[in-house]
């Protein structure tokens, strides 16, 4: 209990980012383990990811809404995962430094948002998708609609690719024009998602830029999901007695009080000795 109390310290103090890709990273290796964990006790294995990602066919959606987000956490393999990661990992970093958590929220979440929902829509709608119910992972849309969002906000930036500074936008342009491309040639559910996240990240850029800020549940979410990791801390209770004691050397004669009150409303306060000073002050004290 001590190892978990001390991981969910380190993971407080993670940024927005940070916790994202961790648990990327976890929910890559948990399906992983527990398979492996059920082969040793002779249990029949089944697939976690099941549970989480989203499907195209309408009828298991409605037993798993969760899934148009939970999808973008699993990835099918470790170069899936690497990829997004890192584009995830660079444009997201920045954005969240210019912007802050509540937009970065916005952009990547909604971005798994709008992807699930175009890839959703495009199976059930284009006849070339007739009888095809692929289910689909990856964090893809919202990493792209996080670089898009990037692109709109500074299209002169540039990133050193090897040995070459290029301007962000030949890049989102590479990555756009190859997801329109590749549609047709395979994994055509996630080049539409890549697509509907990029749509999302440019227009979230352009309706800031005109001062509207849409997706605040994404805010309100994100604090429900961190009220399960949040450290309480040990507060050990005193318990103090405020009871106070009287002391008789500082009570006064009431009928003593009374007859250095008369005195004042005749002759004023001057008129009292320094001793008649001293009882008046104690009695104010009591």
């Amino acid at each position: 209990m001590e190892l978990i109390e001390k991981l969910k310290i380190r993971y407080s103090y993670l940024d927005i980012l940070g916790k994202i890709i961790v648990w990327m990273v976890l929910c890559f290796i948990l399906p992983y383990l527990l398979n492996k964990l059920l082969f040793l006790f002779n249990i029949k294995s089944f697939s976690l990811v099941e549970y989480f990602h989203v499907s195209a066919d309408l009828s298991e959606l409605i037993f798993k809404p969760w899934s148009l987000l939970t999808y973008g956490f699993f990835h099918a393999g470790l170069w899936h995962l690497a990829g997004n990661m890192l584009i995830l990992y660079y444009s997201g970093r920045i954005v969240l430094d210019l912007y802050g958590e509540n937009k970065f929220l916005k952009i990547f979440f909604i971005g798994l948002l709008f992807g699930s929902l175009t890839y959703l829509l495009s199976y059930n709608i284009f006849p070339v998708f007739s009888g095809i119910k692929p289910p689909m992972i990856g964090a893809s849309a919202g990493a792209m609609a996080m670089f898009i969002f990037l692109t709109a906000h500074n299209p002169n930036l540039t990133f050193r690719l090897i040995f070459i500074d290029v301007k962000i936008i030949y890049i989102a342009g590479f990555l756009i024009l190859s997801d329109i491309i590749q549609i047709p040639v395979g994994n055509s559910g996630g080049h539409l998602a890549h697509l509907g996240g990029a749509f999302w990240g440019y227009y979230f850029n352009k309706q800031l830029q005109v001062g509207n800020n849409p997706g605040d549940w994404i805010i309100k979410f994100n604090y429900y999901i961190n009220s399960f990791f949040k450290v309480k801390p040990k507060v050990k209770k005193v318990y103090k007695n405020y009871s106070v004691k009287s002391n008789p050397s500082k009570k006064v004669d009431q009928k003593k009080i009374d007859e250095i009150l008369d005195k004042i409303s005749k002759s004023g306060y001057d008129s009292l000795s320094q001793s008649e000073k001293e009882t008046l002050f104690k009695a104010g004290d009591n």
